[in-house]
């Protein structure tokens, strides 16, 4: 995602403008987390992409039940089980299921997540979703059900169950590399494909924050500082 698309707060009360103490710099600052969060939404665009999607969650466990459904490994996004009368369960709704679809049948619930490091309060919440939504959906199909977190930018699984706080254990933890390897798609085009943006990225940044005349005075005197300093006596 590109910060110059993003939209951040236009009316300049955001909390990194009282932080900062620049209205101008708070904006740009908020136009960044922005993207952050957009982020996010866009890796669970780019993976489902990339995957076997259902369009109809009850028609597609209608023909797995009937085995009328090919063998294979199928993803639902969220927004496709929210609209099914029969296996929504309100308040409740994790990012992907993987449905893998073979003699012994399973489906992977999944929690996935761009970044590894959450409090403990947001962590235990995820990990209480995560269990009852298993259990309570897995009583409704005829599939095993097992859940996990995935994080996808990190490679190993203890760096992982720290982030959480030590409140998954390591056979409820996922990689983005796992995911992919699941869902037969490339981890590593992912990972080039997101790095796309990041040299516009830095450059609009740059360039924003010397617009702003007060940010850009602050600069030039800590270099000429900085500067003087190193020049011999």
């Amino acid at each position: 995602m590109k910060i110059r698309k993003a939209k951040g707060r236009k009316d300049g009360c955001s909390g990194y403008t009282r932080v900062l103490g620049n209205e101008e710099l708070g904006k740009l600052i908020s136009k960044v987390q922005s993207t952050v969060i957009s982020n996010g939404t866009e890796l669970e665009r780019i993976i489902v992409s990339k995957s076997k999607e259902i369009k109809n969650l009850e028609e597609f466990i209608d023909n797995v039940t009937y085995e009328n459904q090919e063998d294979g490994v199928y993803l639902c996004q969220k927004k496709i089980l929210k609209k099914s009368t029969k296996y929504n369960i309100a308040g409740i709704e994790p990012d992907l299921l993987i449905f893998i679809v073979e003699r012994c049948r399973i489906c992977k619930v999944i929690e996935l997540k761009d970044g590894d490091n959450f409090d403990t309060k947001k962590s235990q919440g995820e990990k209480e979703h995560l269990e009852q939504f298993a259990i309570t959906f897995g009583a409704k199909i005829p599939f095993v059900t097992q859940y996990y977190i995935c994080s996808f930018n990190q490679l190993d699984k203890k760096h992982i169950k720290e982030g959480f706080k030590n409140k998954f254990e390591l056979e409820h933890i996922m990689t983005g590399k796992e995911l992919c390897d699941l869902l037969n798609i490339n981890y590593n085009d992912i990972i080039e494909k997101r790095k796309i943006d990041m040299e516009d990225n830095i450059n609009y940044f740059i360039d924003e924050l010397i617009k702003i005349t007060e940010v850009k005075d602050m600069i030039v005197k800590k270099l000429n500082v900085k500067y003087n300093n190193c020049l011999p006596n």
